[in-house]
């Protein structure tokens, strides 16, 4: 496949100052407003670039998680963001070179000899794109350079498929990178010579370099577990000027113990719950933050949960709990919740149907929604949300007939807002490799549900063309990683993902389960259940 050209228009000096100047000026404003920054003003030779803007790198438990570690330990490390102009899904490029900047030194992201980089989902490589294009850095890795950035790719994305991001990458961190980010930037630092330091930090556990030569690839590795001694993850900045204004992030567990097999995130893939004592995150809670968010893929399986919320709300602050459970809900956690804050209650259903949810095994059931609906209303909260996935293998018309039955039904309890996303094969995962439903038949399906509703119940879709532009993206290997940089030179709309990745002939991959070791293990008839659910 050919190469895609990644240079960009220079722009004239003046507007080049002009530009530096705005963004220097809205940098101060928010450092201004931010409470524990660490590294101001001081050197430092790592940069952790978001490739979204700062109201959402800022609500990354992981990214503030790493630049306090590498500001603890390491040889110092400030942040830079997306350009805020730069975060809209249609945008026409190439832009004009600008100068991103660091926060803590005010310098622009290419002066700095490593770049740290976290990729949360798919559809952000088209972030990471415009980040590293703009800011005037060779766009792949292939093509720079020795005075070059070293550029570390890792993120919530290496749990599943992040071949997206592997032309882009000299190095790739997969999994929980507390532990491996400070030795792969020692090795880089102690090693001279910018290869020589790529292949001596490439041969670190659960790290592969990127496309560092043309064409070539290195099998994705296992996902990496963190130390326990850099749990639990917790804010090392508070600011108003987030997705989650003014909260301090700690997590009280990390990890799930459930197999829901549309998940990566599930039991098998990410070795299980670890759970912390209550006493763990409080301690790490400062005076000055007015709410406090509990973070984590399962918190309300915590067993401690219902008196570590009543505690931070006894201090008088604010809480945010990131999953809740139907099934866990009692009247103690949400009285609390409501104290804290809270005016809606979110769920997550994800089956529509209480087949689908067996089959997905979810393992929440209608009697367990419907019980926490009159849980919800009987503590006087103003709304309950629901989470649905639809388009999920072997789903039809008759779960969508008994989604509208059923929402109906809690509707006459409290009123009611569902969301809908649609479902798409992740890798790690039992459904890698199921089909997509398709843009039309989600559309469709999403029509059928809304006409069964009557406008009783609020409906909150995403839009089906955006799961299958993620889709593609995530069933394919790092070729795509290429055909992006020609959806986003195009402008990034729907259309120009579809044109750049549907005509790639089909991706030559295994599939993978997510727990394959304990699979292995398995012996007599266990050894011979089927790889996927039965969806019939």
């Amino acid at each position: 496949m050919a190469r895609a050209k990644t240079r960009t228009r220079s722009r004239g000096s003046g507007s080049r100052r002009g530009g530096r100047e705005a963004e220097l000026e809205r940098i101060r404003r928010r450092l201004a407003r931010e409470t524990g920054t660490l590294a101001l003003g001081q050197p430092a030779a790592v940069c952790l670039a978001y490739p979204s803007p700062y109201h959402v790198g800022m609500s990354s438990l992981g990214f503030q998680t790493l630049y306090r570690i590498l500001n603890a330990e390491g040889p110092g490390c400030h942040r830079a963001f997306l350009p805020d102009e730069w975060e809209r899904m249609a945008l026409p490029w190439p832009q004009p070179k600008r100068p991103i900047l660091s926060y803590e030194g005010e310098r622009p992201i290419s002066d700095y000899p490593i770049i740290g980089i976290s990729v949360a989902y798919e559809l952000e490589v088209s972030g990471l794109i415009r980040l590293l294009e703009g800011a005037g850095i060779p766009l792949l890795a292939a093509d720079r350079g020795p005075r070059d950035p070293i550029i570390i790719g890792g993120g919530p994305l290496t749990n599943s498929n992040p071949s997206v991001i592997l032309p882009f990458v000299d190095l790739m961190i997969a999994g929980e990178a507390e532990g491996l980010l400070p030795e792969a930037v020692a090795t880089i630092l102690d090693t001279r010579g910018r290869r020589a330091a790529i292949d001596a930090a490439g041969q670190l556990p659960h790290t592969i370099r990127g496309e560092v030569d043309p064409g070539h690839f290195e099998p994705l590795p296992d996902m990496a577990k963190g130390p326990e001694l850099y749990l639990p993850a917790h804010s090392a900045i508070v600011t108003p000027d987030t997705e989650l204004s003014d909260m301090f992030l700690v997590e009280p567990e990390r990890g799930c113990s459930r197999r829901c097999t549309f998940c990566v995130m599930r039991g098998g893939t990410t070795g299980g719950m670890r759970l912390l004592d209550k006493e763990v995150p409080l301690a790490l809670v400062p005076e000055h933050a007015k709410k406090v968010g509990l973070v984590g893929a399962a918190v309300t399986d915590h067993p401690q949960l219902e008196e570590l919320v009543a505690r931070i709300v006894e201090r008088g602050k604010g809480i945010g709990v990131s999953s809740l459970r139907a099934d866990r809900l009692t009247p103690g956690l949400l009285r609390n919740l409501a104290a804290g804050g809270y005016r809606t209650i979110t769920v997550a259903s994800d089956g529509i149907s209480e087949r689908m949810r067996k089959v997905l095994d979810r393992r929440i059931t209608e009697e367990s929604i419907l019980r926490a609906a009159k849980l919800i209303a009987a503590e006087g909260f103003h709304r309950m949300k629901v989470y649905e996935m639809m388009g999920a293998p072997g789903e039809t018309d008759a779960d969508a007939d008994e989604v509208v039955r059923f929402a109906l039904e809690l509707a006459k309890i409290n009123r009611l807002t569902l969301t809908f996303s649609t479902f798409t094969a992740k890798r790690n995962t039992p459904l890698d490799g199921a089909p997509f439903i398709g843009v039309k038949a989600a559309e469709a399906r999403l029509d059928r549900i809304k006409r069964g509703l009557k406008g009783k119940v609020e409906v909150r879709p995403q839009p089906p063309k955006w799961a299958y532009v993620e889709y593609l993206i995530a069933q394919r290997g790092p070729e795509v990683g290429h055909a992006a940089i020609e959806a986003v030179h195009a402008g990034a709309r729907y259309r120009d993902w579809l044109s750049a990745i549907e005509p790639l002939p089909p991706s030559e991959r295994s599939l993978r389960f997510g727990d394959e070791w304990l699979r292995a293990r398995r012996t007599g008839k266990a050894a011979s259940r089927p790889r996927l659910p039965v969806v019939t």
